[in-house]
């Protein structure tokens, strides 16, 4: 029975080359009854050139050595028939590519192997990998942590490994001196990060940051891959093996962790710094780990459901979303964002529908369409949790994927979520909280600007400038520290605890602004360069301000409105947060509360500022696991890149929100040495709505509530007259607000 064939095919004999067309009839015994495909980066892009393959009648863009390194592996595992995309599709004609593009599940599905090919300095074989992880297993069940291996019982061979790994090429990040100080095996320890460094340097590979790889890695099957360098082009294992490695890494990482930790009473700072280190260790692998499962889900649910996996299966649906945003991808096109998942949702367009939806490059028109059909096509309605709404007259849930000069990421998916069912003429119906009490009131301003890549903190109290009370007739000017602080690198952690208890102060005035800020630095995992271990110890978000009176600030004595603050902490190189990407790190935003405070800083830390209050709604981890499926909780979709010289608003249901006006007046008021106790409840029931939002006099029939969407935050909605249809607004910050109407069934338009 013959196969289903692509177009053409790139086909080999000896050392020949040439495409060929599939459509073409073929003499008897030379039928094609199998045929490979690849997966794999283009490179740089090139002017397109004749490529002087036969076959070939179009100028490709491919990167000539990478179309040299495609040759080198046919040759290399004896591929006869290899699918290329960009010598077997007419790249410069739209109709085919419109026709091919939803074909992409056929093409995979039907492909004998998939190969991936990525670009690497050093080609690593997993089975080392692998191996030495199981030997770091070993050592660390049969030899404690401040044992002598050469004492330790271990055979002679195994002392040998162990010898040969302290002393070969060091890999640890920490000066080799001080952690022989420490007296932890050298070998063990430069084993374990040898390892996790080769694991994390692959899922660091530009092929892991592409979205046409993401489509193609879930829909190949038997999936080899190949790393090729100017020297060697060698198989190194399958992708499956890589995955295993992800989580086997992790578990090594708490493993050597707690082997530490159980074989000390008193720790040396040197200990201490390298138990940061296994800290911050554990803290990469647990997210490279989420993501590898999420994709591994993926691919379980596209392989038992088939083509039409995503009609009836919702979470698969959301999983994909997580896994392709949870670390943001990019493709060269804008379009192709979404044109690059109709593989692996095949059957949501017709190549006509992708030719008169998909193309151009207006991404709302596009993004429109797409989670239009997508809704239609399962009946039930796709948004994500954002602060868009449009107006378009139908389907008006459909999140607004603005226009926008900036590199186009894959953030645009973060955080879909099914809002419930389709209803005719595009509204849709789902359960929701409604009869919120008390009516919004805005507080603070958020606006998003450019700036450049520095870290930096500006904070300007209200008060700054103006005079405090002394004495009975006496006052003093309150100083204000306005100009810009260079921050050394060994200076930088009791800083930025120093910026955390002044965004806690005013983000969540109520809170334990010790365990705010706490939760905040470690959601944003900031990265920055010292110069000597003791500059960041184990729990540095709390032992960097001991013994100052930034240790445990009482929230009555703390005087937030009086205070000034301009840093600039150039060693910061990156965060960990999601938050922080190509496409955010050039953002900052301006906070602007209505007592008169100030904030400037990176759009990173403001976000994860305010998502890290308690009782909010988006969680306190970035992203979990729920059924081997992703579920993002850091609200990284709440604003989009598009949104720059936008402003938003934080208004609150409960409380009062003129309550940092009143305190910021009793800071003034109330001589230096009192404590300044709030008169009025800080604001609860907050949201963040877009700045256009308004609530009048007017408005006294409006109805309030928000739609709970299964992990990924709250969203918020409202009708303006009884037994009409709501419309979102916004996004919930607190998980709960006061109502009196509880859940129900609404329509939402």
């Amino acid at each position: 029975m013959a196969i289903p064939l692509p177009l053409r095919l790139l086909s080999r004999v000896g050392n020949n080359f040439e495409v060929i067309d599939c459509r073409e009839p073929r003499s008897p015994g030379h039928e094609i009854d199998h045929f490979d495909i690849i997966t794999y980066t283009w490179g740089k892009k090139q002017d397109p050139y004749n490529c002087g393959i036969p076959g070939v009648k179009w100028n490709v863009e491919l990167a000539e050595q990478k179309l040299e390194d495609i040759k080198r592996l046919m040759i290399k595992d004896d591929i006869q028939y290899l699918w290329v995309d960009c010598i077997c599709l007419a790249q410069d004609d739209e109709r085919e590519m419109s026709a091919e593009i939803p074909k992409m599940y056929q093409y995979y599905k039907t492909a004998r192997k998939c190969y991936i090919l990525m670009d690497m300095d050093e080609v690593w074989d997993p089975q080392d990998i692998v191996d030495n992880l199981k030997f770091i297993d070993h050592i660390l069940a049969n030899m404690g942590g401040a044992s002598l291996a050469s004492e330790a019982f271990l055979t002679e061979k195994l002392t040998n490994i162990l010898s040969q790994w302290a002393t070969t090429n060091w890999k640890f990040p920490m000066d080799y001196s001080t952690v022989r100080s420490a007296a932890i095996d050298m070998g063990v320890l430069n084993c374990y990060s040898t390892c996790i460094n080769r694991v994390r340097s692959l899922f660091s590979n530009p092929y892991f940051t592409r979205v046409w790889t993401f489509q193609e890695m879930l829909l190949g099957k038997n999936i080899t891959m190949y790393g090729v360098n100017e020297k060697q082009i060698s198989c190194i294992g399958e992708l499956n093996t890589w995955m295993d490695l992800a989580t086997d890494s992790k578990d090594k990482a708490y493993k050597l962790h707690a082997w530490i930790m159980t074989s000390r009473v008193l720790r040396t700072a040197s200990v201490n710094a390298i138990l940061r280190i296994l800290d911050e260790d554990c803290l990469i692998l647990n997210a490279l780990q989420i993501q590898v499962r999420g994709i591994s889900s993926a691919r379980t649910d596209i392989i038992n459901g088939g083509p039409s996996w995503w009609y009836e299966n919702h979470k698969g649906v959301c999983n994909i979303f997580s896994a392709i945003s949870i670390a943001p991808r990019e493709c060269e096109k804008r379009r192709d964002i979404f044109r690059g998942l109709l593989g692996v949702f095949s059957g949501l367009f017709t190549a006509e529908e992708v030719e008169k939806d998909l193309n151009g490059d207006d991404i709302e028109k596009i993004s429109y369409a797409f989670f239009k059909q997508l809704s239609m096509k399962t009946g039930l309605a796709w948004t994500k949790l954002a602060i868009s709404s449009g107006e378009r007259g139908e389907c008006d849930w459909i999140p607004v994927v603005a226009n926008h000069n900036n590199p186009m990421t894959t953030d645009c998916f973060a955080a879909v979520a099914n809002l419930g069912r389709l209803k005719p003429k595009g509204l849709a119906k789902a359960f929701a909280v409604t009869g919120l009490l008390g009516t919004p009131k805005k507080y603070m301003r958020i606006t998003l600007n450019k700036s450049d890549r520095i870290f930096q903190f500006i904070y300007r109290g209200c008060n700054a400038g103006k005079k405090v009370k002394t004495g009975v007739f006496s006052t003093e000017k309150i100083p204000v520290n306005d100009q810009p602080q260079d921050v050394a690198g060994d200076e930088t952690g009791r800083i930025l605890v120093q910026c955390a208890t002044m965004l806690g102060s005013i983000m969540d005035p109520g809170g334990d602004v010790v365990r705010y800020r706490k939760t905040l630095l470690q959601k944003l995992q900031p990265h920055w360069n010292i110069s000597d271990p003791n500059a960041k110890p184990t729990g540095w978000e709390d032992r960097c301000v001991s013994g100052t009176g930034w240790e445990n600030p009482h929230p009555h004595d703390f005087r937030v409105h009086n205070r000034s603050m301009n840093f600039r902490m150039g060693a910061i190189t990156d965060c960990g947060s999601r938050l922080e990407n190509e496409s955010t790190e050039k953002i900052s935003c301006e906070v602007r509360v209505n007592c008169g405070c100030v904030i400037i800083a990176p759009f990173s830390l403001i976000f994860e500022a305010i998502t890290a209050v308690e009782g909010c709604s988006l969680g306190g981890t970035s992203a979990t696991l729920e059924e081997d499926r992703i579920v993002l909780r850091d609200g990284l979709g709440l604003v989009q890149v598009g949104d720059i010289g936008k402003a938003f608003n934080l208004v609150a249901y409960g409380g009062n929100t003129d309550s940092h006006r009143a305190y910021s007046s009793s800071c003034r008021s109330t001589r230096i040495h009192k404590s300044v106790v709030p008169k009025l409840w800080w604001p609860t029931g907050r949201a963040l709505v877009r700045e256009e939002f308004t609530h009048g006099i007017t408005d006294s029939m409006r109805d309030y509530g928000y739609v709970q969407t299964g992990g990924s935050g709250n969203l918020l909605i409202c009708r303006n007259r009884p037994l009409g249809q709501y419309k979102i607004i916004g996004v919930c910050v607190d998980e709960r607000v006061e109502n009196k109407g509880g859940e129900r069934t609404v329509t939402i338009r």
